[in-house]
């Protein structure tokens, strides 16, 4: 089995090796050469890797309801092929790069730390299955099993960057698949013990709650603008029209993933005697239990494939950010090897100072990504003039000094919130509406900016003094900061047009 597992590492290494990279723009962007074959494989790779650690362990806690988490996902992947023209456009690079360009050096810098420690965090949930797994088949400690995970990843990849994703995640999307086959054949079995019974919600489409059901897509739905992993992949294609097919088409295969990875987080929880385990250490444990020596090895190599297709990209991603937008060495591929093996020893870091607490690294990341990252973003989309940099800097320090001030109220906590509000919903909110009050400002619409902001206000107290259904408070104080932007974009959009029109028609007399 050891031997298999080390064959397997070695075999990933040469296919890394495969293409070299001698250019900072190969490493990152593969020359904008990538095919249409690759990008499908490359998407669903990413996207199945995440969403199959997620399905099972959802499915096992809530039953078929968690089908909703996966669609929402596969929704965020098509929207974001829908956004890519935009993208492109703008000769996209990373979210960091982006802000950088339209606000300055500062929110440059500050995007790109934000996206450089949040990343590894994102990272960290595959990682740590691939740790479960390896603990209870070999009985390694945590540290090992996440260093040589992320040794290994970092190992292939930094022969050619994206072109090295582009060679590897082929036969790793390949082998999970063999995996999920080998777990459907054995959870198929008829056993020996009856199966446990489970209350009529588990078996209800609805049964999570329609609120954790919108919190699922409203938190998918804000990552489009922001899913750098995805948009890099998709910008690195040869014609953005066959990226966006190609995506189209993955969408596919995620939504058969997401119904195969539900049944066996079901199955799993049917099978299992101890309703308090963690859903994926159930998992590995009744897999494990009627597994050969070789088929345990088979499935730690598609484990280490499980974590590699969504680390990989993320841990690249990543890297980018922080070589070219936080240190400033957007021409070195040294400095951007250099980056990736940072980014790797950030998420070994986090694996090791709180495993057990996934959920709260989640809140937390996503805390300070929604509040560094999502508003300043959609300002770039909605506005094409100046925005004032010191605004938007100012925006984001008070979003992720807003979430994380309430998430310090609590402990720190990742299930108890002040008025039970997800702090990521929080910083993305106070980002919006700094960011919409400070462009009324700069446009002189102080009357507006005062009333926009006075009924935002009136109505967030309302909400939360009066409560509102559970579980979606939080989406709906974040709708109403995206209908303050909204508003701010339709009382300043007129004079835009307007400011566009007239140095359009100062153009034409002068040459004229």
């Amino acid at each position: 089995m050891i031997a298999l597992l080390f064959g397997y590492m070695g075999f990933l290494v040469l296919l890394g090796r495969q293409r070299t990279a001698t250019s900072v723009q190969a490493f990152r962007s593969g020359n904008h050469q990538l095919g249409f074959w690759t990008i499908l494989i490359m998407v669903t790779a990413l996207w199945s890797s995440s969403l199959i650690v997620v399905e099972i362990d959802t499915a096992y806690q809530y039953g078929i309801s968690a089908l909703w988490y996966g669609v929402s996902v596969a929704l965020m992947s098509v929207l974001v092929s829908l956004l890519m023209p935009w993208f492109h456009r703008y000769a996209y690079i990373s979210n960091s790069d982006l802000l950088g360009r339209a606000f300055g050096r500062g929110v440059r810098r500050l995007s790109g730390i934000v996206i450089g420690g949040t990343f590894p965090i994102f990272a960290l949930s595959n990682a740590l299955a691939a740790a479960i797994f390896l603990q209870t088949a070999l009985s390694w400690p945590l540290w090992l099993s996440l260093s040589v995970t992320t040794l290994l990843l970092i190992v292939t990849i930094q022969f050619a960057g994206i072109l090295s994703l582009a060679q590897t995640q082929g036969f790793n999307l390949f082998m999970v698949m063999v995996g999920i086959v080998y777990a459907v054949h054995t959870l198929d079995q008829p056993f020996p013990h009856p199966l446990a019974s489970m209350p009529s919600q588990y078996w209800h489409l609805w049964g999570v709650g329609h609120g954790i059901i919108a919190v699922w897509f409203g938190m998918n739905i804000l990552n489009v603008v922001c899913a750098q992993a995805e948009i890099q992949t998709l910008a690195a294609a040869r014609h953005i029209r066959h990226a966006r097919w190609a995506t189209w088409l993955s969408t596919i295969w995620l939504l058969v993933i997401i119904a195969v990875s539900t049944w066996l987080g079901v199955m799993t929880r049917l099978l299992t005697p101890d309703p308090h385990m963690d859903g994926l250490e159930a998992f590995f444990h009744i897999v494990l239990a009627h597994s050969s020596p070789f088929w345990v090895a088979i499935l730690g190599m598609a484990m280490w494939s499980l974590a590699i297709m969504w680390c990989g990209p993320l841990l690249f991603s990543g890297a980018i950010s922080v070589t070219q937008d936080v240190i400033g060495q957007s021409h070195s591929l040294p400095w951007l090897r250099l980056g990736l093996i940072v980014e790797g020893i950030i998420m070994v870091l986090y694996g090791l100072w709180r495993p057990d607490q996934l959920a709260w690294w989640r809140v937390f990341g996503l805390t300070l990504r929604n509040a560094a990252v999502v508003g300043p973003t959609l300002v770039v989309l909605l506005w094409k003039d100046t925005f004032p940099a010191k605004a938007v800097l100012l925006a984001i320090a008070s979003g992720i000094a807003t979430g994380l001030g309430l998430n310090a109220l609590t402990g720190f906590s990742a299930t108890h919130f002040v008025w039970g509000i997800n702090p990521m919903w929080s910083a993305a909110t106070v980002t919006l509406v700094v960011l919409a009050t400070a462009r009324l400002l700069h446009q002189r619409q102080r009357l507006g900016a005062i009333s926009g902001l006075s009924l935002w206000a009136f109505l967030s107290i309302l909400l939360i003094g009066y409560g509102s259904p559970k579980n979606i408070l939080g989406i709906l104080l974040l709708a109403m900061g995206l209908l303050f932007v909204g508003y701010a974009w339709l009382l300043t959009r007129d004079r835009v047009a307007y400011g566009v029109k007239i140095n359009s028609l100062s153009r034409s007399v002068q040459s004229d």
